[in-house]
């Protein structure tokens, strides 16, 4: 018994041994590698016919020195620390289907302030907190019609605004 365990002691040093040569002869490589991401900055709007259409309402035909405003929201979410601005171009004056007649308005940037420039590039802008919908930031446009003494044909007058962000 005392040989056999001899034997099996002798038989472990020696396998030990030689794992211990063939570890201190082993060559080792190194590399690395990265991990990556990119997190492109976006925008989006809610501006939409019908949903957030300047209302003027309806005016008896011959009203004389008409005055009136009205109002629209444009709600953006913009990317985390994005700086967008907001730009409006729209003819500046409205025209019905049946007559040549126009009636001209000013978009504001604040009620009763200054005009917003009837262009694409943005004169109105911000920073961006987030995609999420708790972080939507909205930005109202006013509008205003001064001294309307014309006799309008009667009819629906409109004007299409086109709305940019750009970011």
């Amino acid at each position: 018994m005392q040989l056999n365990k001899s034997i099996l002691t002798a038989t472990l040093l020696a396998a030990a041994s030689l794992a211990a040569v063939s570890n201190a002869n082993a060559a080792v490589a190194n590399g690395s590698f990265d991990v990556k991401l990119t997190i492109k900055e976006t925008c989006s709007l809610q501006a939409s016919k019908g949903t957030q259409d300047i209302e003027f309402g309806t005016h008896i035909a011959g009203s004389t020195a008409l005055t009136s405003k009205s109002k629209a929201d444009i709600k953006i979410n913009c990317s985390n620390k994005t700086p967008y601005n907001i730009g409006l171009l729209g003819t500046g004056f409205m025209t019905d289907s049946v007559s040549t007649d126009k009636v001209s308005y000013k978009l504001l940037k604040t009620e009763g302030g200054d005009v917003w420039g009837n262009k694409t590039t943005g004169e109105v802008g911000g920073t961006g907190t987030g995609m999420a919908s708790t972080k939507t930031k909205t930005h109202t446009v006013f509008a205003a019609i001064d001294g309307l003494t014309d006799d309008l044909t009667p009819g629906s007058y409109i004007d299409t605004v086109n709305v940019t962000v750009t970011y």
